[in-house]
């Protein structure tokens, strides 16, 4: 069976992924990197260290999954986004295995960059990129973007038209997490607690200017609220993503031209968000897609589906 690899190493996960020629996945191995209790992120070294320490174990959990496949192409991503100045240490891990694979295989090697990686993990259950542009909501650990995406030769051309102006939505939610004890990265953890609080949060209001949020000031009044003891710690993991969702939706509202949405990382496999979006998408008559579930955050699965989309277009 004709197979295609995909690797990723972004800030916070080792991914390989192997997609078919029908685009299904046939293998999906990932480790996450570890973080020290209390620490809230960690050094490109340490990510670069932790990347080739976890590419060979993933390596062999996945080999014994493609005995019968043959490799025909490797995806990986190489960048945080498709931009010259854009740069970041822990991708040289994955992109050095992807160009030694590629070259003892002697396959083609495409690169591509871990925000458009993060899009196509959701147009691959379309099974095609299309031609059109399109709005992306990229949501993960250090991202908070709105996007307009427009399918090209290389991938996605892809302009950022919105967003946070401070911290991203994904560091407000582990700061406070992280604050209250819980787990880095801590998103699981407080979209998990919220669930158990007696009465949903209201929000706090958040601020918006021609398409961007800003989180800094919500962020410092729920280190206060955790510091006075104002609240359990349910009740203000419940706050924090209303708070979040009150951003979302005044970023979203700006966009009046707005006909689909993709929604794709970390942050947007919280539950609470993803149903948010989806009732606010239902009353703009706007089409959302999201990722297959277990394929929002960090993955390997988009760039599995770009390497077998452009052998697909080869032929």
């Amino acid at each position: 069976m004709d197979a295609f690899l995909g690797i990723d190493t972004s800030c916070y996960t080792t991914s390989l992924c192997v997609v078919d020629s029908h685009f299904d996945v046939v293998a999906d191995e990932r480790i996450i990197l570890t973080v020290p209790q209390g620490g809230r992120g960690l050094s490109q070294s340490n990510m670069v260290y932790q990347h080739m320490r976890n590419l060979p174990v993933l390596f062999e959990r996945l080999a014994p999954q493609l005995e019968s496949c043959v490799i025909r192409a490797v995806g990986v991503t190489d960048k945080p986004r498709r931009r010259e100045d854009s740069y970041m240490p822990a991708f040289l891990a994955g992109l050095g295995y992807g160009r030694s694979l590629a070259a003892v295989l002697r396959v083609p090697l495409y690169t591509l960059s871990h925000q458009e990686n993060h899009l196509l993990a959701a147009l691959r259950a379309t099974g095609s990129i299309g031609q059109e542009a399109f709005y992306g909501l990229h949501l993960s650990g250090g991202t908070t973007d709105l996007l307009k995406a427009v399918p090209d030769a290389m991938g996605l051309d892809i302009e950022r038209v919105g967003g946070t102006s401070d911290i991203s939505a994904g560091q407000f939610i582990d700061r406070i997490g992280v604050a209250l004890g819980l787990p880095f990265p801590a998103g699981v953890h407080v979209d998990k607690m919220a669930q158990t609080a007696a009465v949903p949060a209201k929000p706090s209001h958040v601020w918006c200017r021609q398409g961007e949020i800003s989180f800094s000031g919500p962020e410092s009044q729920g280190q206060r609220r955790i510091a006075g003891r104002s609240g359990t710690a349910a009740e203000i993991c419940s706050w924090t993503l209303a708070t979040v969702w009150d951003g979302l939706r005044r970023m979203l509202d700006d966009k009046e031209d707005m006909q689909s949405l993709v929604a794709v990382g970390g942050v947007m496999s919280n539950a609470y968000l993803q149903g948010e979006l989806a009732a606010y998408c239902r009353r703009r008559h706007v089409r959302l897609l999201l990722a297959p579930a277990g394929f929002s955050a960090d993955n390997g699965s988009g760039a599995a589906f770009w390497a077998a989309w452009q052998e697909r277009k080869s032929k």
